[in-house]
């Protein structure tokens, strides 16, 4: 379990602890912030403009963090007050606040390297690795997260729940991307990794 990483390396936990949560909260809010602007002010109304954990994560999901290193979080959303570019531009807002901060750990990732501070080095490169494998999993077209959201506005929700091909898609794709999962970490990190040093001066 990720809460026995407290006692054997606590400096890892407390980094992935920070990163993860920070980020889920952000990705949140950017959820709320852009539902606004767009014309749907429920999230807003509701106090999600916030960067409260216990707000945009709630009880369980910050003990699931501790406890499993697994967490998520959700804002409300009235799409009957959005159009359907308006409730995709909401959807894409919190997958591309993860890209937006994996290449801002990547930048000061390199800048720590430069400096040959290596706490700092370490640090970023967890909070730009788990960044981008927050985007690409809530980018991933399968239900209940960002990208199937997105692809059912795209394709529209009632061909996909009424057709047979539809629905087999979606559950390949939920298939597919708990697969992939142990190969999305590797290559966000390894990606990670190669442009810190690369940026950094070291390759």
């Amino acid at each position: 379990m990720f809460i026995n990483a407290l006692f054997s390396d606590p400096v890892y936990f407390l980094a992935v602890v920070i990163a993860v949560g920070f980020s889920v909260c952000l990705h949140e809010f950017f959820h709320a912030y852009t539902a606004l602007k767009c014309g749907d002010s429920t999230a807003a109304d509701m106090g999600y403009l916030t960067l409260n954990p216990l707000k945009q994560m709630g009880v369980i999901s910050l003990i699931m963090l501790l406890l499993l290193g697994l967490c998520w979080g959700a804002v409300p959303v009235d799409p009957n007050r959005l159009t359907r570019s308006k409730r995709v531009l909401v959807s894409l807002a919190g997958p591309l606040t993860n890209l937006f901060l994996s290449f801002t750990g990547v930048i000061a990732g390199s800048i720590f390297l430069r400096l040959r501070l290596e706490p700092g080095v370490f640090f970023f490169i967890i909070f730009a690795g788990l960044n981008m494998v927050l985007f690409c999993i809530n980018i991933a077209p399968v239900p209940g997260f960002d990208g199937g959201n997105i692809l059912m506005e795209l394709i529209g929700r009632n061909k996909i729940k009424s057709s047979e091909l539809g629905k087999g898609f979606m559950i390949g794709a939920f298939l597919l991307l708990f697969y992939l999962i142990d190969y999305i970490f590797e290559w966000s990190f390894r990606i990670t990794e190669t442009l810190i040093a690369v940026l950094g001066g070291v390759v």
